[in-house]
């Protein structure tokens, strides 16, 4: 539980300071915190695992946590349509990362 927690704050904090950079034109700072949000979608169950390694349903948690963030990130980089093609990319780049994650993790 404290691994989401920490996950969501941390999130919910970057996706409000990307806002108020992207108000006051602070494009460099905007394109840090995209980016962090970015790699937090794709990669939020080793994300959530490095917060709290006993976490047994990281995997789980994280795949399912970052469908609808990834759905968002997509609609966020086609300037707030939603395009199919965009939204299954991320849909399958969140998909391969977490997967590979799992490849990864399975043994241990």
């Amino acid at each position: 539980m404290k691994a989401i927690l920490v996950f969501s704050s941390t999130y919910i904090l970057l996706f409000v300071l990307h806002i108020v950079f992207a108000a006051n034109d602070l494009e460099h700072l905007f394109r840090i915190v995209a980016t962090l949000l970015a790699a937090m979608t794709f990669f939020c169950a080793p994300l959530l695992w490095l917060i709290d390694s006993s976490m047994k349903q990281s995997l789980w948690i994280g795949y399912i946590a970052s469908i609808p963030l990834s759905i968002g990130i997509a609609y966020a980089y086609t300037n707030m349509e939603f395009q199919l093609d965009a939204t299954l990319l991320a849909i399958i780049a969140t998909s391969v990362t977490h997967g590979a994650w799992w490849l990864l993790m399975k043994g241990k």
